[in-house]
């Protein structure tokens, strides 16, 4: 899905889940946010396959954040963080500035396990999963609704329910973005 955003092309998605090679990656996106389950399986060796496809992508800026499908990042964080190629950026409950553009993501893969706070300043929150009430098919995280609520994000870029995917829902203080390419990809 391409976001334009103080003049760039940012195109995010999510739930590829092995599938990455037949996702069509616009020419003109200059950033690219990926919002986790890019693979299937639990092995190392897709991860590092995945990562190594997403770091060849034409971009100025890649962002990954882990979904539940990159279970390594739970097992085993400090290995699986090692796979991180170069010209991939991993979020994960922090923030970057990039062409005064504030990213920032929270551990909700799908959801998170306790509150928690973020600056109020973001132009786009990245997790996994979705917030309760939100393109979720009721199954988002009131955890994650109470930061957005909170903290207003400009946008919300999530992904993990499949049958909601490429679909924008605008309220109030944020825009939110669902990004799974699962069920384009079958």
């Amino acid at each position: 899905m391409i976001i334009p955003f103080k003049n760039h092309k940012i195109f995010a998605f999510s739930d590829t889940h092995g599938m990455h090679s037949q996702l069509r990656i616009p020419s003109e996106a200059d950033i690219l946010i990926c919002a986790g389950d890019g693979v299937e399986g639990i092995e190392e060796q897709e991860l590092s396959d995945f990562l190594n496809w997403y770091a060849a992508q034409p971009a100025q800026l890649r962002i990954f954040v882990a979904g539940n499908h990159e279970l390594l990042f739970d097992l085993c964080p400090e290995d699986a963080q090692l796979l991180i190629p170069k010209g991939v950026t991993l979020l994960e409950d922090f923030g970057i500035k990039y062409d005064n553009i504030h990213f920032y993501s929270i551990t909700a893969r799908p959801w998170l396990h306790h509150k928690q706070e973020i600056p109020s300043n973001i132009d786009f929150l990245i997790t996994h999963g979705p917030a309760k009430g939100v393109l979720d098919e009721g199954t988002g995280c009131s955890l994650l609704k109470d930061v957005i609520a909170k903290y207003k994000p400009r946008n919300h870029v999530f992904g993990h329910i499949h049958s909601c995917g490429s679909q924008m829902i605008i309220c109030p203080n944020t825009v939110h973005y669902n990004v799974s390419y699962f069920e384009s990809l079958l």
